[in-house]
C-alpha cells in the first residue's frame, strides 16, 4: 500500500500538459484506477476519442466530466495535448479540450487523466490520433423537395479499421456539385442543386462552421437545397494535402416536386358512386392543382380485391383518366397510385397513393357545426351533416349521386340551403323547444340519370333541443375602486339557454364570480368580462362587463328638497368615473354605497341625518335620508377623500311647518 501511495503522488496530474510522466509514472497511475471501483459516480462524456492526423489544421474535441472539478494531464502531449476550459486563475475545471498534435503520420495513443481535486478520483480517456482512410457523406434522406427546407449533409471519416473519427471540426473540405452521368439526357441536371451557406439560412450550425464560412471555407457539414426537379451528385474531398490520395465521397440526390394526392386518405364508396381525385403540388408555400393527364405523372388503379361473392372478371373500381374520376363497380378494395411516366423515375421515389374500399351502407350519423352538440340556439347559423357509415363505422364518401331525404321541421328550422345529395344543410333555428331531424338514404343515381333504389333504405333520426340566446342582466356594472377586497357584490341574472351555466371571469384581480353567478369586486382597477356558458353546449354564452374605476365627480340628482316638519327627504347621490381605454367616456357608478362618505350640515337642528344609505337606483349609486325637525333651511355637504381623490357635493334643503300651525303663529 505504501508503494501505491508513493506512486499516486508521482503521477498526480498537473493543470497543464507541458510536463509528461514517464512510462513508470503511467503504469503507477493505471495501478491507482482499480481502487476507484464501480462506486465512482463521475464519468467523462466519452471513454475514447479518435482524432484525425492533420498538418494545416488543428482538430479539437471537448472532454467533459459529469460532475466535479479536475486537474487534467496527457501522458503524451506530443500526440494529443489537453487544455482546461475556464478562467486561468482556477486550479481545476470540468471541461478540457483535447487537440491532435502528432507531427508525423502514424497511429499513436495518449492517455488523458482527470483528477478530482476534492475526492482524488481519477478519470481516464484514450486519445487516439490516426490517418483518415476514407470518407463518406451521411444524411437523413436522399430526396429533396423543391423550395422546401434544406437538407443537411455531413462528412463521416473512417480509419483503416473502419472506426469512425470522433470529430472533424475545423478540417477543410471542398464540396462540389457534379453532373450526374446517369442522367446525361438532362443537360443541366447539375444545376438542380445548390449549396446553401448556413449564414443565408435560418439554421444554427456548430460554431466552428460559422467561423469557417466567415473566411469562405467549407467544413464537414453543409446545407443543400433543390433548385429544379431532377438529380445531382455532390462530391466532397479533404483539402489537406496529406489526404490527396483519399477518395472523394459522393452522394446522389433527387430533387422532386412536392406532390399531393387529394383526398390523401383512404376512401369508402358505395357501389355506383364516384369520387374525383386531384393531383396537387406545393410551390412557394402555395398549393396548386396539376392538370391531368400530365406529361410527368399518371394515376393507376392496382391490386383489385373482390369482396365475397364478387365477380373476378370485373374490376372493383374503374378510373377515367381524363376526369381522374374513380367509380365503384362492385364490393371489394383497390389501390389508386400516382406514378411517374418516366420509367427511370418510377423506382426513384414513392409518390402518394390511396386505398379505395367499396362497401355497403350500414347506418346514418348526424353532426352539427359549430359546437358538435345537439343543443342549439335560436338565431344562430348551423350546418347539419348526415353521414353514411358502413357496418364498421367507416365514413362513406358523400358522392353527388347518392340521395338522402331529410326532414327538418319547418316549425323549428329555417332551411337556408341544402346540398344536391341531401347530406348537408345550412339551417337557422327559429323556435325554442324539442324536435327531431329525420333522414333516409334511399337511392343512387347513375350517369344516365337512372335512379337505383336501395332495397332497404337506411334511416335514422336525431333529437334536437333548441333554446333562446343567453343574456345577462345587467349588461354593465361600474363600481368605484376601493383598497379593500370584496367591497361590492352583485347577483347577476341569466336568461335563456338550458338554465345550467358555467361562470367565468376574464380578470380575477378585478372581479370574481361564483358558480351561482354572484360577482365580487377584488383589488385591481380595470375591466373584467363575466361570461355564463351553457353547460349543455359551451359554444353558447352570454356576457356582461364589470368596470372598477376611480371616482371622478359627485353630485346630487334632481330630487325633492323641501319637507314638512316630521317628514323625510331622500337625497340621492350620483358619482361618476372615467371609463378605461382613453376615450374620456364618463359613466355613472352602479353602486357606491360602500364608499366612506362624510355627511355634514351647516345648521344644526333643522334636519336630522338618518342612519344607513339609499339603495342604488338607475340614476344614482347611493344617497342619504334626513328628517325635518324644525322650520328653516340648511346646506347638506357630502364629501369623499382617498389619496389624491377629493370629491364633494352640496344641496340646500328646507323644512316648513304644517299650514294650520303656521297660521296660528
Amino acid at each position: 500500500m505504501a508503494a501505491r501511495a508513493a506512486g499516486s503522488q508521482e503521477v498526480k496530474p498537473a493543470r497543464t500538459a507541458a510536463r509528461a510522466p514517464g512510462l513508470l509514472q503511467l503504469l503507477l497511475a493505471l495501478s491507482v484506477l482499480p481502487t476507484l471501483g464501480p462506486a465512482a459516480a463521475a464519468k467523462l462524456n466519452i471513454p475514447k476519442v479518435l482524432l484525425p492526423f492533420t498538418r494545416a489544421t488543428r482538430v479539437n474535441f471537448t472532454l467533459e466530466a459529469s460532475e466535479g472539478c479536475y486537474r487534467w494531464s496527457s501522458t503524451r502531449p506530443e500526440v494529443a495535448s489537453i487544455e482546461p476550459l475556464g478562467p486561468d486563475e482556477q486550479q481545476c475545471s470540468q471541461k478540457a479540450v483535447v487537440q491532435a498534435r502528432l507531427s508525423q503520420p502514424a497511429r499513436l495513443t495518449s492517455i488523458i487523466f482527470a483528477e478530482d481535486i476534492t475526492t482524488g478520483q481519477v478519470l481516464r480517456c484514450d486519445a487516439i490520433v490516426d490517418l483518415i482512410h476514407g470518407i463518406q457523406i451521411v444524411s437523413t434522406t436522399r430526396e429533396l423537395y423543391l423550395e422546401d427546407s434544406p437538407l443537411e449533409l455531413k462528412i463521416q471519416a473512417l480509419d483503416s479499421e473502419g472506426n469512425t473519427f470522433s470529430t472533424l471540426a475545423g478540417l477543410v473540405f471542398d464540396w462540389t456539385i457534379m453532373k450526374d452521368t446517369e442522367t446525361s439526357h438532362i443537360s443541366d441536371s447539375h444545376n438542380a442543386l445548390r449549396i446553401l451557406p448556413f449564414l443565408e439560412s435560418t439554421y444554427t450550425p456548430p460554431s466552428y462552421i460559422s467561423e469557417m464560412e466567415k473566411v469562405a471555407k467549407q467544413g464537414d457539414t453543409v446545407l443543400v437545397s433543390g433548385m429544379k426537379t431532377g438529380s445531382a451528385k455532390l462530391k466532397a474531398r479533404i483539402q489537406e494535402a496529406v489526404y490527396q490520395n483519399v477518395h472523394a465521397a459522393e452522394v446522389r440526390l433527387l430533387i422532386l416536386e412536392n406532390i399531393l394526392l387529394n383526398p390523401a386518405y383512404d376512401v369508402y364508396l358505395m357501389v355506383g358512386t364516384s369520387i374525383c381525385y386531384k393531383v396537387q403540388k406545393i410551390r412557394q408555400g402555395k398549393i396548386t392543382e396539376l392538370s391531368m393527364p400530365s406529361d410527368q405523372y399518371q394515376l393507376q388503379l392496382q391490386d383489385h380485391i373482390q369482396g365475397p361473392m364478387g365477380d373476378p372478371s370485373r374490376p372493383v373500381t374503374v378510373l377515367a383518366q381524363d376526369t381522374t374520376m374513380v367509380t365503384a363497380v362492385q364490393l371489394g378494395q383497390s389501390s389508386l397510385v400516382l406514378a411517374y411516366r418516366s420509367i427511370r423515375m418510377q423506382g426513384a421515389s414513392r409518390l402518394p397513393n390511396s386505398t379505395i374500399y367499396v362497401v355497403e351502407p350500414g347506418y346514418l350519423g348526424f353532426t352539427v357545426h359549430p359546437g358538435d352538440r345537439w343543443v342549439l340556439e335560436t338565431g344562430r347559423l348551423y350546418k347539419i351533416t348526415i353521414d353514411v357509415l358502413d357496418k364498421s363505422g367507416n365514413k362513406v364518401y358523400p358522392s353527388d349521386n347518392i340521395r338522402i331525404e331529410t326532414a327538418l321541421p319547418s316549425e323549428f328550422f329555417e332551411v337556408l340551403s341544402s346540398s344536391k345529395n341531401g347530406s348537408s344543410h345550412q339551417v337557422r333555428p327559429i323556435k325554442r323547444g324539442q324536435t327531431a331531424v329525420e333522414a333516409a338514404l334511399t337511392s343512387v343515381v347513375d350517369q344516365d340519370g337512372g335512379v337505383h333504389m336501395l332495397q332497404v333504405p337506411v334511416w335514422n333520426q336525431q333529437e334536437v333541443e333548441i333554446h333562446v340566446p343567453i343574456n345577462l342582466y345587467p349588461s354593465i356594472l361600474t363600481f368605484p375602486w376601493q383598497p379593500k377586497t370584496g367591497a361590492y357584490q352583485y347577483a347577476i341574472k341569466a336568461h335563456g339557454g338550458s338554465g345550467n351555466f358555467s361562470w367565468s371571469s376574464s380578470n380575477y384581480m378585478v372581479a370574481t364570480v361564483t358558480v351561482k353567478g354572484v360577482m365580487t369586486t377584488v383589488s385591481d382597477k380595470g375591466l373584467s368580462v363575466i361570461q355564463a356558458h351553457d353547460v349543455q353546449n359551451p359554444l353558447h354564452f352570454g356576457e356582461m362587463k364589470v368596470y372598477v374605476i376611480e371616482p371622478r365627480g359627485m353630485e346630487f340628482t334632481p330630487c325633492q328638497v323641501e319637507a314638512r316638519v316630521g317628514q323625510t327627504l331622500e337625497l340621492p347621490i350620483r358619482i361618476n368615473g372615467l371609463m378605461p381605454g382613453g376615450a374620456n367616456e364618463v359613466v355613472t357608478l352602479s353602486d357606491c354605497s360602500h364608499l366612506d362618505l362624510v355627511v355634514e350640515m351647516e345648521k344644526q337642528g333643522v334636519f336630522q341625518l338618518l342612519p344607513g344609505w339609499l339603495q342604488p337606483g338607475s340614476e344614482h349609486c347611493s344617497g342619504v335620508s334626513v328628517r325635518a325637525e324644525a322650520q328653516g333651511h340648511t346646506v347638506l355637504l357630502v364629501s369623499y377623500k382617498h389619496g389624491h381623490i377629493h370629491l364633494s357635493a352640496r344641496i340646500t334643503i328646507a323644512a316648513y311647518l304644517p299650514l294650520k300651525e303656521a297660521q296660528r303663529r
